[in-house]
């Protein structure tokens, strides 16, 4: 939780509530997801002139904010825990961009995991403006030298996507906990027991890249684009092209081979998907299957099939 945002400095009393509210909205969207910490000093800091966030929060008093938009926010923040305050070499000041924040605790503590290579995104309020990656040094304890480090600052839930999908290059994050972190970028999409990287031709750091940017545009435009184009599949292809991807169905040849279309149904929780629509790396070698989305599973997508070819 980014205390340094909440600069409430020239806000009328309609504008900061309803800024409040948005806040609100995506700190209890966030923590119904993923857990939140905050300082342990964040209703000490100074949100405007001679003000602190406790005496706006707790006691009403000026810059004034509506009632109720201010109760909802005091009872979802006394809600999450506080961070670890015994990290060691952990800045109270830090410099996002070319910006010095004085006691930005919690954004030196998002620079601190991001020099172990372990991000934590910072949730703020929305008036700093600040949004997604950005540049973050603070002092090295030992040396007193300024460290650069990227850190990701979040205001609106929707942008969670782009901050998980970011972590498999930055942290470089290995075969083994691929899956754990996939089901966190991509909420919307199922992951078949039994998709192994093992099964393309070529290396998982080869292939991992790739994949993600398969299965965020499966996650974010396959089932938009199905509706858009009524389902035909030419315009569904042409559709998600733009995006720089080749994904469509089996040509009418396979389709028309029973025997060669049973190697794209795959089993999950005890029934039967066809995961015919592909992904193509190259023309004739490593394809992601999917599903179509399916009332079974909610209306999400199975990714069913990791392979280097079909039969065809």
């Amino acid at each position: 939780m980014d205390e340094s945002s909440f600069d409430f400095r020239g806000l009328t009393e309609e504008r900061l509530t309803d800024l409040l509210n948005d806040f609100s909205d995506t700190l209890d969207d966030v923590a119904g997801q993923h857990p939140v910490a905050v300082s342990p000093w964040w209703i000490e800091t100074e949100c405007a002139e001679g003000r602190e966030l406790y005496d706006v929060l707790y006691e009403g008093e000026a810059p004034r904010v509506g009632r109720d938009a201010r109760l909802r926010m005091v009872r979802l923040m006394d809600r999450c825990p506080s961070w670890d305050t015994n990290l060691p070499g952990l800045p109270d000041g830090v410099e996002v961009g070319e910006s010095v924040q004085e006691l930005a605790w919690s954004v030196g503590y998002a620079w601190w995991h991001a020099r172990h290579r372990h991000h934590v995104a910072c949730l703020s309020f929305a008036s700093r403006h600040l949004r997604g990656w950005q540049p973050v040094s603070a002092a090295d304890a030992a040396t007193g030298d300024p460290v650069p480090a990227d850190v990701f600052f979040l205001v609106e839930n929707s942008s969670l996507a782009e901050f998980w999908r970011s972590l498999f290059a930055r942290e470089d994050v290995g075969e083994q906990d691929f899956f754990d972190r996939a089901r966190e970028a991509f909420p919307e999409l199922l992951f078949a027991e039994s998709l192994s990287f093992r099964r393309f031709d070529g290396t998982y750091a080869e292939m991992r890249d790739w994949v993600v940017r398969v299965l965020s545009v499966i996650h974010d435009h396959f089932a938009d684009a199905l509706v858009a184009q009524s389902g035909q599949p030419h315009g569904v292809q042409a559709a998600l092209g733009g995006f720089g991807l080749n994904l469509s169905p089996e040509s009418a040849n396979t389709r028309s081979k029973p025997r060669i279309m049973k190697q794209r149904d795959v089993e999950y929780g005890g029934e039967s998907y066809r995961c015919e629509w592909h992904g193509k790396k190259e023309r004739n070698r490593n394809r992601v299957h999917f599903s179509l989305p399916d009332p079974r599973l909610g209306g999400r997508i199975l990714i069913g099939i990791f392979v280097d070819h079909l039969d065809t």
